[in-house]
Formats: structure tokens, C-alpha cells, sequence
């Protein structure tokens, strides 16, 4: 596209146009990749602005125009926006919309909307409600509004559209104050399996190599299983436990050698000195994975507080609410359930190892059975790939993106995503705050639409009180006072 003169001062990159292509047919675009250029101006050949420079005169501007790569949406239809299958003729006429006119409506009929147009807080951009349970990315380093958009828009949004959404808040200060109602992690029950796997990696398999049998374990598991230690003080529960596990290692000891035996309950002294009265306590919680999922559909939005606890403790209760979802969906249960993950990379990393490597398993089964039984998986995560994203394969099943800035370590992503819509990596790396590139399935747009949204400016100071976020996701009738348009020029 060749701009009037002047217009330069008024199109910018990301602008919505239409194209009256005179083959036929309006062509909904987005301007990319401007760039003003001078005929005059030119390496490789002569350039006669160097002999005016020498006579001290201007040269002639003439031959300097301004243009903009069109990134094609589609032809407007009767039915909303459809494939172009014409040639643009060169010549047609590039009109740009403005307030007035909004092109959003062309894109799809919907009722659900995520943000705005990144400059016109009045044009709503329309989501796919059906690709909903096909799993969300939102991507951007820190401060770049993950936390906002996923508060503001995308938990309402799965309200609106039916789903009952449970929260895993990593450091417990982005959603646990803002929502209710919000449980400890040490509050959750966590299945007895995972309790195991958790004291196997701790103490090292109990001193046993992965192929080798082990007995130590399975008299652990079998105490787990058959002790009422749960809801009793640490020390109880500890004493309970390792008691139970020391009786049926004395009582199988009868079946071998001496040797063995004393074997057997040295590695599991050994075992309970690692297992302290501490790392006990963080395994006493009540509330079953069933009574959690019940809330969340009771309440509409569940928030489990993951701020005070150890790494593999939140993995373990992760784990357990994952392993209960995904035994509903294997009974063919349709669940309605959006989980949002923070700091996904927590959970999946690039390289997974220990419990990683189980709960970066089971989101990828997640993935697999919620695109069927109605379960939607959202992950935020500071990086995309590499040391600082997702693992791949789960980053793959991910088929709705909202990328906002990102960080460096991610510049070859960026460029892939540059080389397929003409988004220039480094408009990536300088997005403003809450701007985010939306792609992907939802998108009725087959190419990146630039979104951005509206908060409370209170909120950003945490002054806002809980009852502004209603669990269904509703606004509070006349608060409109005090909102900061999270968008401008760029």
C-alpha cells in the first residue's frame, strides 16, 4: 500500500483497513511493516541528493513516498469475513476505519469478547467460543500484564462462556487477594501415591536404585494407606506413619535372612530422618480433590493459594487435582472446567525432571482428553521456549496464544511469528503494557489481532476491594469512574 501525501502522519502500524479490490470484493487488512523510502536515497546507484548537498541547496522530495505491507483478513461477506480468492488489482482504493465504523463486527457473530482493538477501546474483538477447551498460552516477560489480562478478561471470559475455573496461584499475590474463594495449599488433600513420590524423591527411592524392588517403599505406601494420620499433629502423624511402616518391615523380615532384614529398617531409620515432622505437615490437608473441583462449581472461580509452600509440595497438590480431572474425564465425564496454571514453566519446564517430569505428563494428558470433555487448560509462562518457556510438547497443544513483550532469550520465536504475519520482532520485545498479539483457534482472525483492555486504576494501586471481581465475571453497575485505557500510539 502507497500512502497520500500526508497520510503518513495518520496510519500507523496495526491500523484496520479495507481494500476495494476492483477484481470484486471489500478486503479487510491490517497495516504492517512501514516504512518510508526516497528514490534519491540509494546505495547502490547515484544519487544526485549528494550534488545538491555540495551547492548547498534542497533536493527534490518527489520521489519520496511511504508504504505499508497489507496483511490480508479476508473478503467481508454476507456471512462475516471469507477467504480472498481474488488478485488485489493494483490501483484499488485503501480506505482506513476510524472510531466510527466498527470492523470487528465482520469477523464473526459472537457473544463473547476478550479486550479491544489495541487504539479503540470501543471496537470488542470477538473469541470462538467452541475453540475454548482447544488451551490457552499467554505469554510476556514480567510486567508485561499477563496477570491483568488473565484476571480482567480471560477468567471472565470463561465464566461468561460456561466454565467454572480453578486457579493454581504460584506466589498466591495475583489472584488469591482478588477472588473468592481462595484456599492454603496446606489445606488440600493430597492422594497417597503422590505423598509417596513425593518422600521417594527425598529421600532418594529410600536408598534404593528405580529398578531395583523395593520394600521400604511399599511398606511406607501400605502405611499411608492404612493409618489415620491426616488432621493429626505433625509429630502424631510422623510417629503414626513411620511405626506402621517399621511393624511390616519386622513382620516380612521373618521371610529372609537377618541381614536383609536389619537392611530393610536401617534404610528406613535412614529414610525418616530425612522425613522430619516439617515436611509431614505438608501433607495434612483435608479437602479432597472432589471437594475442590465442588467448590470451584459452587462458587464459580476457586483459587488454591500456593504462596506458602515448598516447590515439590505445589507439584504434589497440583498433581492430585490433575490425577482426579483427568479420572472424570477417563469415565467420560464432561467437566466444564477451565484450570489456570500461573508460572507454568514451574510445572512443565523445558527439561522436566523429578516431579516435573509427572506433572509436565499429565497436563499433556489433560491437553489430550480436555479437548473433549470440555476441560481448558490456560498456562502463563514468562518465556515461550528454550530455558525459559514450556516444555514443547506441551506448548504445542497450546492452540490459542495472547503473546504480549517478551523476553530476549526468545527473539527466535519472535521471528517465526515475524516471518508468518510480518510482526517485526522488535515491535515484540517493545509491546507497551497490556498489548497482546491474539492467535490461534479462538481468533476469527486467521492472522494476529493487537488487543489491549481496560483496569481499574485503583486495582493497580491494590486498593480495590474484593467485590469488584464477582465470581461470574459481571461489571459493577456505575463503576466506570477511574479506568485506564491500557493502550495508545505506537
Amino acid at each position: 500500500m502507497i500512502l497520500y501525501d500526508g497520510m503518513e502522519k495518520v496510519v500507523r502500524n496495526e491500523s484496520l483497513v479495507v481494500i476495494r479490490n476492483k477484481n470484486g470484493g471489500d478486503v479487510l487488512a491490517i497495516c504492517r511493516g512501514g516504512r518510508g523510502m526516497n528514490e534519491n536515497i540509494k546505495t547502490s546507484s547515484f544519487s544526485p541528493g549528494v550534488a545538491y548537498a555540495k551547492t548547498g541547496r534542497m533536493p527534490s522530495s518527489v520521489k519520496e513516498f511511504y508504504t505499508f505491507n497489507l496483511e490480508i483478513i479476508g473478503v467481508i461477506g454476507e456471512n462475516g469475513i471469507e477467504q480472498n480468492k481474488f488478485i488485489i488489482a493494483p490501483t484499488s482504493l485503501v480506505e482506513m476505519y476510524t472510531g466510527g465504523d466498527d470492523p470487528m463486527k465482520y469477523l464473526c457473530k459472537s457473544d463473547l469478547h476478550i479486550g479491544h482493538y489495541w487504539a479503540e477501546p470501543g471496537w470488542k474483538v470477538p473469541v470462538l467460543k467452541q475453540y475454548i477447551n482447544y488451551h490457552i498460552g499467554i505469554f510476556g516477560v514480567t510486567g508485561s500484564g499477563k496477570s491483568y489480562l488473565t484476571r480482567y478478561e480471560v477468567i471472565p471470559l470463561l465464566r461468561k462462556a460456561g466454565y467454572s475455573v480453578i486457579v493454581m496461584d504460584w506466589k498466591g499475590s495475583d489472584y488469591a487477594p482478588y477472588f473468592e474463594p481462595a484456599i492454603p495449599l496446606s489445606k488440600v488433600k493430597v492422594d497417597d501415591s503422590t505423598v509417596l513420590r513425593y518422600f521417594s524423591q527425598l529421600t532418594k527411592n529410600f536408598g534404593y536404585l528405580d529398578r531395583e524392588e523395593n520394600p521400604v517403599a511399599m511398606a511406607v505406601e501400605r502405611a499411608l494407606r492404612t493409618v489415620e494420620w491426616r488432621g493429626k499433629t505433625p509429630e502424631e502423624a510422623r510417629e503414626k506413619i513411620y511405626q506402621h511402616a517399621r511393624l511390616i518391615l519386622q513382620q516380612n523380615a521373618s521371610r529372609v535372612k537377618k541381614e536383609t532384614g536389619m537392611l530393610w529398617l536401617d534404610r528406613l531409620d535412614s529414610s525418616f530422618e530425612l522425613i522430619t515432622e516439617e515436611e509431614v505437615e505438608r501433607f495434612l490437608g483435608t479437602v479432597e480433590p472432589w471437594q475442590v473441583l465442588t467448590e470451584a462449581r459452587s462458587k464459580g472461580i476457586l483459587v488454591i493459594d500456593m504462596s506458602k509452600g515448598e516447590k515439590e509440595q505445589k507439584l504434589a497438590v497440583f498433581y492430585s487435582i490433575a490425577r482426579y480431572l483427568k479420572r472424570l474425564m477417563e469415565r467420560k465425564q464432561t467437566l466444564n472446567i477451565a484450570l489456570v496454571i500461573d508460572e507454568g514453566p514451574q510445572y512443565a519446564p523445558w527439561q522436566p525432571r523429578g516431579m516435573e517430569r509427572d506433572t509436565t505428563d499429565i497436563i499433556i494428558e489433560l491437553c489430550a482428553l480436555g479437548r473433549s470433555y470440555g476441560l481448558s487448560v490456560v498456562l502463563l509462562s514468562q518465556g515461550m521456549a528454550g530455558e525459559i518457556g514450556l516444555n514443547a510438547a506441551v506448548r504445542r497443544n497450546l492452540n490459542t496464544q495472547f503473546i504480549g513483550r517478551i523476553h530476549p532469550l526468545d527473539l527466535e520465536e519472535a521471528q517465526k511469528l515475524a516471518a508468518s504475519y510480518y510482526i517485526s520482532p522488535e515491535t515484540l520485545l517493545t509491546l507497551p503494557e497490556g498489548h497482546f498479539y491474539f492467535l490461534g483457534r479462538m481468533n476469527p482472525s486467521p492472522t494476529p489481532l493487537l488487543i489491549s483492555f481496560q483496569i481499574n486504576d485503583d486495582e493497580r494501586s491494590g486498593f480495590a476491594s474484593k467485590r469488584q471481581h464477582s465470581a461470574d465475571g459481571s461489571e459493577i453497575e456505575g463503576n466506570q469512574r477511574g479506568y485506564k485505557q491500557m493502550s495508545g500510539p505506537r
